[in-house]
């Protein structure tokens, strides 16, 4: 059963506006689903990811510039990749959109039951992510550290327990370090910042994320073979990039 707390945050887009407004109306009927963008065309929802940081995607095919296709396709390649539905009137492009890892093909005029199912299968995704879950926490690995770190930062120095690190993040060569309650900052890079920190606690999930393995809650698989990960104390998910994903799964035995 899916965590009744976890809303599953979904953008639209299309560039007629009455399939749009169909869609939300049916996606609406669901408690677990948030709408928090819709858009008319494939450049709008590419420049929007970043900051909207959405699940899940229903995508048009033919629209304005770049179509659906094309758009999923500059999606497959950014950091944190999101599930993605095809909702067109087209037939034709249901291999391809399968071959990009859609999760659906809804053709329109949309249907309740159709919308439905989809949404099932989303669910069940999350499902999987918290079986995973469950076997982290079963595989009892109990990870310790004693470790102060010193960071400096604008002149002053702050002194912080490692194990109280949630995840650390590097944004355009700065580093922001994720505690429960307070942000840090530092110049240093991430991989000297991890040089000083227990391997046996942190670990590299991407090119610009660390995380400590005991504060993992949830592991989402995600779009072409990549994964998410939710992080107690911390209000992101976190890329897991493919090349990580074999590694994170047998450092807790999966």
């Amino acid at each position: 059963m899916v965590d009744q707390l976890r809303q599953i945050r979904v953008i639209v887009v299309d560039d007629e506006e009455p399939s749009r407004s169909e869609l939300r109306y049916l996606l609406e009927q669901f408690d677990d689903i948030k709408i928090i963008g819709e858009f008319h065309s494939g450049e709008e929802v590419s420049r929007a990811l970043v900051t909207l940081n959405p699940h899940l995607i229903f995508i048009d095919i033919e629209m304005p510039g770049i179509n659906g296709i094309q758009t999923a396709e500059k999606i497959s390649k950014s950091n944190s990749v999101p599930l993605l539905v095809f909702a067109t009137a087209h037939e034709e492009f249901a291999v391809k959109a399968f071959e990009l890892n859609a999760v659906d093909y809804l053709l329109k005029p949309f249907s309740a039951k159709r919308v439905s199912q989809c949404i099932g299968k989303v669910r069940n995704l999350l499902n999987e992510a918290m079986s995973a879950t469950l076997k982290l926490r079963d595989a009892g690995v109990m990870l310790h550290s004693l470790q102060k770190l010193a960071i400096e930062y604008n002149g002053k120095t702050y002194v912080v327990d490692t194990k109280s690190i949630i995840a650390v993040c590097c944004t355009e060569g700065q580093l922001s370090i994720h505690l429960a309650n307070k942000c840090y900052y530092s110049n240093m890079s991430l991989q000297d910042f991890q040089s000083r920190l227990d391997e046996r606690l942190f670990f590299r999930t991407h090119r610009a994320y660390l995380v400590n393995l005991e504060k993992i809650r949830e592991m989402v698989p995600w779009f072409n073979g990549t994964y998410n990960l939710i992080l107690e104390g911390f209000d992101r998910d976190v890329p897991v990039s493919r090349q990580q994903v074999s590694k994170l799964k047998k450092l807790f035995g999966l």
